[in-house]
């Protein structure tokens, strides 16, 4: 008897590469208004290649640093250690781990170059943009509140 392989029909992969082609698109117009202002901040690079290679770092290393920069704060909230989720403690997280970034990045790529000043103002920037996006965002629930109280309870009741 022989081991046949069934063929994977190409459709389940369309949906995919509408998705994957979608957030490519994306992350390039973010990286392309990140080029503009990085460039007007002084950035300079060797190659084209520096530069791609500069973004393809930023882009991955920046959002899980961003994510626990914004969860810190709503964790913190939760636990009634801060008023608000979105003040000045986000922004400074927010512009802290940008500015940490840029400079990692910058000390470790010998093809690029941003001076510290620059590297501040766009992280400035980037902490602003953030702290605008999230001036609506909802609080997270404090621990020990009647809402999380009822909430736990449902998840209690379905074990």
């Amino acid at each position: 008897m022989k081991n046949k392989k069934e063929a994977i029909p190409i459709k389940k992969f369309i949906p995919i590469g509408i998705t994957l082609g979608i957030v490519l698109v994306i992350a390039a117009g973010f990286a392309f208004f990140e080029y503009i202002l990085l460039k007007l901040l002084g950035f300079q690079y060797d190659s084209i290649h520096a530069l791609i290679f500069f973004f393809v770092i930023y882009l991955f290393l920046e959002l899980p640093i961003s994510l626990i920069a914004n969860a810190v704060p709503k964790a913190l909230k939760s636990l009634n250690m801060i008023h608000s989720s979105r003040g000045w403690l986000a922004f400074v997280l927010q512009t802290a781990s940008t500015f940490g970034l840029i400079a990692a990045i910058d000390h470790f790529m010998e093809t690029i170059s941003i001076s510290w000043q620059g590297a501040f103002l766009f992280a400035l920037c980037a902490g602003l943009i953030n702290f605008i996006a999230r001036k609506d965002e909802p609080e997270p629930l404090a621990a020990g509140s009647r809402e999380f109280r009822e909430i736990e309870r449902k998840f209690d009741s379905k074990r």
